[in-house]
């Protein structure tokens, strides 16, 4: 009896172990999958590859997925691209992420390049950019439950320039449109959730 309790106890806390290393692994892998994406979001603004169109005009739809590099419309004439970021935020071309240099190396080209890149707008485009982001990290929320139609409706800044960025995204407010399968109106400054029957 008493060897089968040692034996029970020494199974517990083996599988306690294993836990703790699949937990670890887990984490492992997570910050990698968000390395992973970050360094590819910055070769794409490095090498100004073609975004993915954020909205699907035949049926008037937009999906979000983090990761992906977008379209955004314009800024002063300029294209707006960028990702939203699994790990958090929004990496763009007006506004590139790179990885600080360690203390005593030197600036990788590609890092110079993010940096001319982002000196090369003035501050009322930044300014405009950080509006057309907002709006769509706004909308990537409302798509993932973490915001209400109530607090979109409350965001001033989300009222006042959703409409601008729905133009340059393409999406047509006169009439209902899907976020993430989510189907929504907007008139007269107010967003709508449509009810769906299950």
């Amino acid at each position: 009896m008493v060897s089968t309790f040692q034996a029970q106890q020494h199974q517990n806390s083996f599988n306690t172990e294993i836990d703790k290393a699949d937990s670890k692994q887990e984490k492992i892998e997570a910050s990698r999958e968000k390395y992973s994406e970050f360094v590819q979001s910055c070769n794409a603004i490095y090498q100004e590859a073609t975004p993915t169109q954020l909205v699907d005009k035949q049926t008037n739809s937009i999906t979000i997925t983090n990761g992906v590099y977008y379209h955004l419309g314009t800024v002063n004439g300029k294209p707006l691209n960028g990702t939203a970021l699994t790990g958090g935020g929004f990496n763009s071309n007006f506004n590139p992420m790179f990885k600080e240099p360690a203390t005593g190396s030197k600036v990788t080209p590609e890092q110079e390049a993010l940096i001319k890149r982002r000196q090369s707008y003035s501050q009322d485009e930044h300014q405009g950019a950080n509006e057309l982001v907002a709006v769509f990290m706004s909308l990537s929320m409302l798509a993932e439950g973490k915001k209400s139609v109530d607090s979109m409706n409350d965001d001033a800044m989300f009222t006042q320039h959703f409409p601008k960025f729905a133009k340059g995204i393409g999406l047509d407010l006169s009439q209902p449109f899907t976020i993430n399968g989510k189907s929504f109106t907007y008139s007269q400054g107010t967003l709508q959730m449509i009810a769906t029957e299950d």
